[in-house]
């Protein structure tokens, strides 16, 4: 192996080493800037007990601190007293410092020794404790004198020297409820318990132990009651050391767990339920920004996708429509010509034919020119219907007030002269609902509809084209003004008075008509043909479709009478008679407030 080749190798590895380093350097860049929601719980959690610990220990050795001081300043005259044991000398009337002595092994006998010709005792002492509140202060025996002018001194029993009838009768707690002593009551009290208790003092004849010597079986200690002289000041610095592990740990608990709700929580579902709002109303042109929290910001990332995916799925929409559009304008537009160049070759052959002298072609020919006179015409309707397909949606609905009187005429007139003209010798049959017939016969009290009657002859007619081009011999148009509410606009199922025996088979297109609307302008048109089939009653307001395209018709006409329709804050509903025919109910919006609610298929 070449040098060359090794040293390529040993770069390579130290390559891939450092881009791994590189790799886990980002991991954890990324693990530490956006942690699960779950960890960076637990990481405020760490932090508030560390921080809450520290503040409340801090806060309670300052608190204590500056009571100490305070303590000083006011106590410094206060003696320290010696907790004891004392004994009761009932001869003086006072208490005399003790020691304890037990007598053996067992920790009930015990005899409380005194000295009251001691030079030592009750002498004031100096004591100094370094950095305490009561350096320098004095301590001193207690007396009988202390006791009664101080009510912060207490004075309790000792204990020991118990009965087994005592040890029994208190179930094992003898001392337990004897409490403090009245300083008064001492000398009864200190009677009564020498004569019950075990009399260790016996032991010792009097004198035995030498003058100015009490021995007792009972003693006595003082404590003291520093609750009895706190300034408020004290009282408050106390307080405060007391609540400190509570305002500390559940301030910054508030504190903390605020913040942590407010970024990991509150910020990201903000930014998540406004991109939500934002996609929910069809604006998809900002992105989903990223949020704090793995979980929520894979959320996030998802909701991205979703707004970029619908984002796409519309563009493509609108590019497919707008193809269509323009395909349909530049086809209209292209056709125009040739049909044009057409009709003028043709009035031109038809002149020359006529000043032509009589021959045995010229009834040929002119069967001939109709023939092409006839497929011009209908090559010029196409274009003239493709034309108005790419407009259709784009056209702007232009309410007027109208009475009802009015477009009755007006709608009568349209049909009439529609089916005369290109009926293929249909009859046609007008009727009215029991609301149209009053308007007409009182015009002066009809209804006002807000109306764009161009619009609606527009639909009516291309409704009645499709009906002529399947009946027989008859068709119907019945008209009638409903409200919102009324059976036949809510199932479809027409009114039980038209007798049209319909079953409404079909869907609704176009907008849904909306409760608490109206009136509405209510068209049915019926022929006596064959019908709708299964397919066309779900596919007949589709663009270009048609059982049967001939000539004349391309399967346009539902679809702009629907789109019309739609435009007016209506809809078009197709069904079958009972007895055979097609029914197609359109409906128009001529209320005050009447308009689409909804522009959807």
């Amino acid at each position: 192996m070449s040098k060359q080749h090794k040293h390529n190798q040993g770069a390579a590895s130290r390559a891939g080493g450092h881009g791994k380093r590189r790799g886990v350097r980002v991991r954890i860049a990324q693990w530490w800037h956006n942690p699960s929601i779950m960890r960076a719980f637990f990481g405020y959690a760490a932090v508030w007990l560390v921080v809450a610990t520290l503040t409340t220990m801090v806060g309670i050795t300052l608190a204590m601190e500056v009571n100490e001081r305070v303590a000083e300043q006011a106590h410094s005259d206060r003696q320290d007293v010696v907790s004891g044991p004392y004994i009761y000398d009932e001869t003086t009337d006072e208490l005399v410092a003790a020691s304890q002595v037990y007598l053996n092994d067992d920790a009930n006998s015990v005899v409380f020794v005194g000295f009251t010709e001691d030079p030592l005792v009750n002498r004031p002492v100096d004591v100094i404790v370094a950095g305490e509140w009561d350096a320098g202060s004095q301590v001193v025996n207690a007396t009988m004198e202390l006791l009664r002018n101080d009510d912060a001194y207490q004075l309790s029993d000792w204990g020991g020297n118990y009965t087994d009838e005592m040890y029994y009768a208190s179930d094992g707690n003898p001392y337990e409820e004897l409490g403090t002593i009245a300083v008064d009551d001492l000398a009864a009290y200190d009677a009564r318990q020498r004569a019950e208790r075990v009399r260790t003092d016996q032991l010792f004849a009097q004198g035995e132990l030498g003058d100015g010597v009490l021995v007792s079986n009972v003693g006595y200690y003082v404590s003291y009651n520093e609750m009895a002289h706190l300034t408020p000041l004290e009282f408050v610095l106390r307080g405060t050391a007391g609540l400190m592990p509570f305002v500390c740990y559940g301030g910054f608990a508030l504190l903390f767990f605020m913040r942590f709700y407010r970024r990991y929580i509150k910020e990201p579902l903000g930014a998540l339920g406004a991109a939500a709002e934002r996609i929910a109303g069809q604006d998809l042109d900002g992105s989903v920004e990223s949020v704090r929290g793995r979980e929520l910001g894979q959320l996030a990332q998802t909701m991205e996708s979703m707004r970029a995916s619908l984002l796409a799925a519309q563009r493509e929409l609108w590019r497919t429509a707008e193809d269509r559009r323009r395909l349909n304008a530049a086809f209209a537009h292209d056709l125009r010509t040739p049909v044009t160049v057409l009709k003028g070759t043709l009035e031109m052959a038809r002149m020359k034919f006529a000043r032509a002298d009589g021959g045995a072609t010229t009834p040929n020919a002119e069967e001939t020119l109709d023939t092409l006179a006839n497929q011009v015409e209908r090559l010029e309707t196409y274009a003239q219907l493709m034309s108005r397909v790419s407009k259709l949606e784009d056209r702007e609905v232009v309410r007027q007030e109208h009475a009802a009187a009015e477009v009755v005429e007006a709608l009568e007139k349209q049909a009439t002269g529609y089916v005369a003209s290109r009926g293929n010798g249909c009859e046609l049959h007008v009727t009215l609902g029991d609301r149209l017939r009053a308007a007409v016969r009182e015009p002066e009290r009809a209804e006002q509809l807000q109306i764009d009657v161009q619009l609606v002859e527009e639909a009516l007619g291309n409704v009645l084209s499709n009906a002529c081009s399947h009946a027989r011999k008859r068709v119907t148009t019945r008209a009638e003004l409903r409200d919102a509410g009324d059976a036949a606009l809510a199932d479809g199922s027409g009114s039980s008075s038209d007798g049209f025996g319909s079953r409404a088979d079909g869907p609704r297109f176009g907008t849904e008509a909306q409760v608490g609307q109206g009136p509405w302008l209510e068209l049915v048109i019926t022929d006596d043909g064959h019908g709708f089939t299964a397919e066309a009653l779900h596919r007949g307001c589709d663009p270009f479709y048609s059982e049967a395209k001939s000539a004349e018709h391309f399967g346009l006409g539902l679809n702009i009478a629907q789109t019309l329709a739609r435009l007016h804050g209506g809809t078009v509903e197709l069904g079958n008679l009972d007895g055979g025919g097609a029914r197609v109910t359109v409906t128009f919006a001529v209320g005050p407030e009447g308009k689409a609610h909804d522009e959807s298929d």
